[in-house]
């Protein structure tokens, strides 16, 4: 569960902090800068001029990526929609009163592309020197290794990558879905 409530520092299994970071949610740029800890289990943006922090376990975080948009820091998409009064309001097409049922058409396979995008919000941390952005982003990667994911349980047979295959995962970077030809032979 994410957890919203006054400004803190974790004690326990930090792996990684910095200050001064900023945080932006959504569209939403917080005005003062926090420190970001990042610990066994959570990712922390603790801000002491706001009184304020947020607190987000890490099988709550989908995707991280290094960005430069807006500025260069860490992309962040957490899978809940995230409202913080007084901070970021989410999208307003998640609180409830979100897309009147819609029939499926036959090409969505049962899928609800909307429904499961509304899930989602997205936040950038944004630290004062750029020089740090790597460090956070391998801090982050060890912190997610720590806490794998609920949907492949022990009892089912997968595969498992070659190390070599994982190193080259590991070190993947920003990825652009700007190039329509990228996923052209996905349907066959």
């Amino acid at each position: 569960m994410v957890t919203i409530g006054e400004a803190f520092t974790p004690a326990d299994g930090v792996i990684y902090s910095a200050s001064n970071v900023k945080l932006k949610i959504g569209n939403s740029i917080i005005p003062s800068p926090g420190s970001l800890y990042l610990t066994e289990s959570s990712c922390v943006w603790s801000c002491e001029d706001r009184n304020s922090s947020i607190c987000i376990p890490w099988p709550r975080v989908g995707v991280h990526a290094i960005s430069s948009v807006p500025g260069e820091g860490i992309f962040v998409m957490v899978d809940i929609n995230l409202v913080w009064p007084g901070f970021y309001e989410g999208r307003p097409e998640n609180n409830g009163n979100a897309h009147p049922e819609e029939e499926q058409g036959e090409d969505d396979e049962g899928h609800d592309s909307e429904g499961s995008e509304s899930a989602m919000t997205e936040m950038w941390f944004q630290p004062a020197s750029s020089d740090i952005v790597e460090q956070i982003f391998s801090a982050m990667r060890e912190c997610q290794s720590l806490n794998p994911g609920t949907d492949v349980s022990e009892d089912e047979d997968y595969m498992e990558a070659e190390e070599d295959d994982l190193q080259e995962v590991g070190d993947m970077r920003n990825l652009q879905l700007d190039d329509e030809d990228k996923f052209a032979d996905a349907e066959e």
